[in-house]
């Protein structure tokens, strides 16, 4: 018995988008470079925190509009 269910390819790339997205950000450099008056850092999170969802729901859409 598998303990996973199989993960289309599409939601794996976006799954790897993500992290590698997650680890740039997290990159020590960035909290002390600023950018209008905060930290490159918290710029990077604050647009992962809007791509995140908005990728994966891209990603799961298609893959509904791909079964039909």
């Amino acid at each position: 018995m598998k303990s996973f269910f199989p993960m289309a390819r599409r939601e794996g790339a976006t799954l790897v988008f993500l992290i590698a997205c997650a680890a740039f950000a997290f990159i020590p450099a960035w909290r002390d470079l600023e950018i209008g008056g905060m930290a490159v850092f918290g710029w990077l999170i604050a647009a992962l925190m809007l791509i995140s969802p908005t990728v994966t729901l891209v990603a799961f859409l298609r893959r509904r509009g791909d079964s039909r």
